[in-house]
């Protein structure tokens, strides 16, 4: 019997990560949905049983799968070919970042009835209540203090307008989500958590939003560029209860940064803001991409450097150097599918199994740099005396980052142990399940 016009699932994301953030990217749909009069029902595959979900599918019209480029990509379609068999006649749809970007490719799939390809759906919603408040409680808390991204980096096709939420409706809703689940931090996921013509309306946005935060007794993360860490802005978010950040630095070679990503800003803007968060209590992730098209080696050690300097003045600063990810819809994407300075020609995949079964972020080099800076991540899945599992292949990772020998690591060995500790850690619930 039809219960719900439609059910929302959220996929498995990525299997390496601790981090389980509340799943917006269904929950700000459902609140568009219901305020149009459907009855929405929600399924959050980290949490929920296989159970639920067949039944949820049995008594739903449509099912809508929300998806990032990437593993994500995979589980979605792996759920969408079992509605299917479980209930022939639903209508299957798949939205969030894969859909936006490759709409045509998606709707070709046999299993996907539509796609959902505006950029935003719900997004100046309010996505709380009775029904939602269980995603909150038990997901670490994240929100949107703002949407969008004015600038033009040539690996990224998300370019958009920077839309701030009012602070007065912030503090609303983050007053009635935390008065129920008592969070006690929260991840703003912006893009850019302050965006303005000058540092003095940066600067009112973060002493606005720590406001909030001091008020509520919670500390956050978020995003910010390099350029916008002055003394002052450093100052502010200290005091806002901000305990860290992530700045996409991408390379260490000022020619790349400004030729052929145009960031905006060379590597003295990311010295900078090094030099003025030392010391902070803020901890920064320094956020670098590497095996780009037109880079060659000689950048690539440029990026290396710039990090070993890095660690050396800022003994709190976490680094991820992911491997290059060829995304449809930038400029960098057209280098690589022409090969352009000697670049391997990137050959698109045409279903969303084919893109995730592309080694995105799964280089020797992502996992060396990864276990030797940020151990954040890694304290969280190997605790107390399970940190002995891991440290022989720390140990490993810091020689070879050392002797900048990134050609080979044991990334199965790695993997496999880690997704033993996530189960263990009840991350998720078996290894068998995250398949």
């Amino acid at each position: 019997m039809v219960q719900n016009d439609i059910v929302l699932v959220y996929p498995i994301p990525t299997l390496d990560s601790p981090v389980n953030l509340v799943p917006l990217s269904i929950l700000f749909p459902g609140a568009l949905f219901e305020r149009q009069g459907m009855r929405v029902a929600y399924f959050d595959e980290r949490y929920d049983s296989e159970e639920l979900l067949a039944q949820l599918i049995r008594e739903s019209r449509e099912i809508g799968v929300s998806a990032f480029t990437g593993p994500q990509a995979g589980r979605a379609a792996d759920i969408l070919i079992k509605a299917k068999q479980i209930n022939p006649s639903i209508i299957t749809g798949v939205g969030g970042h894969h859909a936006r970007i490759l709409p045509e490719q998606v709707l070709a799939e046999p299993f996907v009835d539509k796609v959902w390809t505006e950029p935003s759906y719900g997004e100046d919603l309010f996505p709380y209540n009775e029904r939602t408040k269980k995603f909150f409680a038990r997901s670490d808390m994240q929100y949107f203090a703002s949407r969008g991204c004015p600038h033009t980096c040539s690996f990224c096709c998300l370019s958009s307008p920077w839309q701030p939420k009012a602070i007065g409706d912030l503090e609303r809703e983050l007053t009635i989500i935390h008065g129920d689940v008592g969070f006690h931090e929260i991840s703003f996921s912006d893009p850019n958590i302050a965006f303005g013509r000058s540092e003095r309306e940066r600067l009112e946005r973060i002493r606005g939003i720590g406001r909030i935060m001091r008020k509520l007794k919670v500390r956050w993360d978020g995003n910010m560029r390099s350029p916008y860490l002055s003394p002052a802005m450093v100052e502010a978010l200290a005091e806002s209860n901000c305990y860290s950040l992530e700045i996409g630095c991408e390379s260490g070679n000022d020619q790349f940064l400004r030729k052929v990503i145009r960031k905006g800003h060379g590597v003295e803007a990311i010295r900078k803001a090094a030099r003025a968060v030392k010391g902070s209590g803020i901890s920064v992730m320094y956020s670098f991409i590497a095996h780009m098209p037109r880079e060659t080696k000689a950048m690539l050690m440029d990026t290396f450097d710039l990090i070993d300097w890095i660690v050396g003045v800022d003994r709190d600063a976490r680094v991820s150097i992911f491997t290059y990810a060829p995304f449809p819809g930038s400029r960098m994407y057209r280098d690589a599918v022409e090969g352009a300075a000697g670049y391997p020609p990137f050959v698109p995949p045409t279903t969303m199994k084919g893109w995730a079964s592309l080694p995105f972020m799964k280089s020797p080099l992502y996992w060396i740099a990864g276990l030797c800076f940020r151990k954040d991540n890694t304290r969280k899945n190997f605790r107390g005396d399970d940190w002995k599992l891991i440290e022989p292949y720390l140990a490993l990772a810091e020689k070879k980052w050392k002797e900048r020998d990134f050609d080979d690591f044991p990334i199965r060995d790695v993997e496999a142990l880690i997704l033993r500790q996530m189960v263990k850690n009840n991350t998720i619930r078996s290894a068998g399940r995250a398949a």
